[in-house]
């Protein structure tokens, strides 16, 4: 995502209409690189939010509460120092430049009156806020730069403000048409996207990505013929319209994982499903729900991935003692031969002396009568040699059973930690994170959150069916206990995707009569279900559905692990697109 100067030409007419004229009355440091000024006066007030952060670069009027440090930086106090009670003269945007000059009408320290600027350079890693004097001077800034980080040019105080070098492309606020459609097609060499990003001055990748899907309609193309340039002239002048009557469609992208893709100020046509588009009234709000969305996802990528890091590293350890274990087991399928050696040997003791290494016998167990050999330990007696091997015998005996439990134990954790793995693949916010976290810590395998911290569970999953049933869906174990045993009642209808970890599904049917209820409510519950587990993408999912009522919890189970009995299957593939559908009908 990059906040380009088309979309900073909107933000600064809002700007202009929310803030200009009023006076700072407080200045805010958040962090290192970013500020909060806050607006006041005759028919303002706002705050405004300014970003040099390497990876959220912006300016733009914001609603957002944010939580100031108690000691404020140094910049802050500069700031403070000379703004405070400045008012906004005018907001200036150099011509197709990602750079907003905030003017202010000033006191100085003496009482007179100054004219500062605050420039806030909108530029990835290059970007940065500068408190600029009368003469052009720069006072300070977020960033300094010295000749060490850049030849080019640098930013400390006490030198004179330049502007960044120019990129020499065409600007589509001063050129017509037909000269920014020629300037794309003099640099197209088969790819319009990185054409219109070399031709034309201050747009984004995505703005580009729009263009060409508009023109090229996802054909790869070798030349621009007369119907692609005329889609191109046609789509430009649309695009410069909408900068000169002011007319923008604030939009923000999410991916297939409801994570923030990109944004733009126009309505965006170039990506289809399973992405989807967002509208905002005014580019701060979208700026405002862009950033805060993509910072909870990426907290949550981050604290996911320390409980996806847990998960996997239990369950290896679990599946290589499963391995040994099972080899073991595979040991102790011979332990029968153990007894018949006891046997044959106790009725041969006549034969048999001590020193012996070993021993052929008949073996009347067997109906062909054959000899077998019998290894014996010379530094025992012929009866001890027997009392061996029938040792050995319920040695082997007894290690199997136990193997056995041990064995199923195992399996039954690990497919606990597969539930909880594909619970944490569906987490939609923090407060999932937070709930599958105290699930792990009731197990024991994680600690426990502080006393004081409180989680509040979130409400599952609410589907509508096209037959206008309710479906309920736990986001994981503790809620799927919650939802099955507790929420629904008797005669409600309980769905999962048989030997595959995935959420409890419920379909509410108020009591109706198991027989009236339509296949198709019982499909489109199914696709729920089969959508909202392990499966994926599968072709055929198998479906268990039964009544609540032949649900059962044995003493002792993991969270989400249940029994039941008079049971129906369905097969069924899941459709992330269809659960889209009736989760809209909430």
């Amino acid at each position: 995502m990059a906040l380009d100067a088309l979309s900073l030409h909107f933000v600064c007419r809002e700007i202009e209409q929310a803030a200009l004229g009023g006076r700072i009355t407080k200045v805010h440091q958040l962090s290192k690189e970013e500020l909060v000024l806050t607006m006041s006066g005759a028919g303002v007030g706002c705050k405004l939010f300014l970003s040099a952060r390497a990876d959220a670069p912006r300016l733009h009027v914001t609603r957002q509460s944010y939580q100031n440090p108690q000691v404020p930086p140094m910049f802050c106090m500069l700031l403070r120092k000379h703004l405070t009670g400045g008012k906004l003269l005018a907001v200036r945007q150099p011509d197709s430049e990602r750079i907003v000059f905030l003017d202010f009408a000033c006191t100085s320290e003496i009482g007179d009156p100054v004219q500062l600027t605050l420039a806030c350079e909108i530029m990835g890693r290059h970007s940065n806020i500068i408190l600029i004097g009368e003469k052009g001077r720069i006072i300070d800034s977020v960033k300094r730069v010295d000749l060490s980080m850049s030849s080019v040019r640098q930013v400390l105080p006490g030198m004179q403000y330049q502007l960044p070098p120019a990129q020499n492309k065409l600007s589509l606020f001063t050129a017509s048409r037909e000269e920014a459609a020629q300037a794309v097609a003099d640099k197209f060499d088969g790819d319009l996207h990185r054409a219109a990003m070399k031709a034309l001055a201050g747009i984004s990748p995505v703005v580009a990505g729009e263009i060409e899907h508009y023109v090229c309609h996802g054909q790869k193309l070798d030349a621009l013929k007369k119907d692609q340039m005329d889609r191109l002239r046609f789509f430009i002048g649309n695009l410069q319209a909408v900068l000169q009557q002011g007319t923008p469609a604030p939009t923000m992208v999410l991916d297939g994982e409801k994570a923030p893709k990109d944004l733009s100020f126009l309505d965006l046509a170039q990506f289809g499903y399973p992405y989807e588009t967002r509208h905002f009234e005014t580019m701060g709000q979208l700026l405002d729900s862009y950033y805060a969305e993509r910072d909870t996802y990426h907290r949550m990528k981050q604290k996911s991935g320390d409980l996806f890091g847990l998960i996997l590293q239990k369950t290896e350890r679990i599946q290589r003692k499963l391995a040994a274990q099972r080899q073991e087991l595979l040991d102790c399928a011979d332990r029968d031969r153990y007894r018949v050696w006891g046997d044959l040997l106790s009725s041969s003791l006549y034969q048999l002396q001590k020193g012996q290494k070993s021993v052929r016998l008949q073996n009347y167990y067997s109906p062909a009568l054959e000899e077998v050999e019998i290894p014996l330990d010379p530094r025992l007696t012929p009866a001890q040699n027997a009392q061996h091997c029938y040792k050995k015998y319920k040695k082997l005996d007894t290690a199997e059973k136990k193997l056995r439990g041990l064995i199923e134990q195992g399996q039954q954790e690990l497919d606990y930690l597969e539930s909880v793995f594909d619970s944490l693949t569906r987490a939609t916010g923090e407060d999932d994170l937070a709930q599958i976290r105290q699930e792990l810590a009731g197990q024991g395998y994680v600690k426990r959150l502080h006393a004081k911290v409180k989680t509040r569970p979130r409400d599952p999953l609410k589907f509508v069916l096209d037959d206008g049933y309710t479906v309920l869906v736990g986001r994981n174990n503790l809620q799927n206990d919650q939802l099955t045993l507790r929420t629904a009642e008797r005669w409600d209808i309980w769905f999962h995707t048989k030997s595959i970890p995935g959420s409890h599904v419920i379909l509410l049917t108020g009591g109706e009569d198991f027989d009236a209820i339509p296949e198709r409510a019982f499909t489109q519950a199914a696709i729920i279900a089969a959508t909202h587990s392990k499966a994926g993408p599968a072709a055929q999912v198998a479906v268990d559905y039964t009544l609540v009522k032949n649900i059962k919890k044995p003493p002792a189970a993991k969270p989400g692990m249940v029994i039941f009995d008079q049971n129906y299957s369905a097969y069924v593939t899941p459709d992330r697109a269809l659960c889209d559908r009736l989760a809209a009908n909430t």
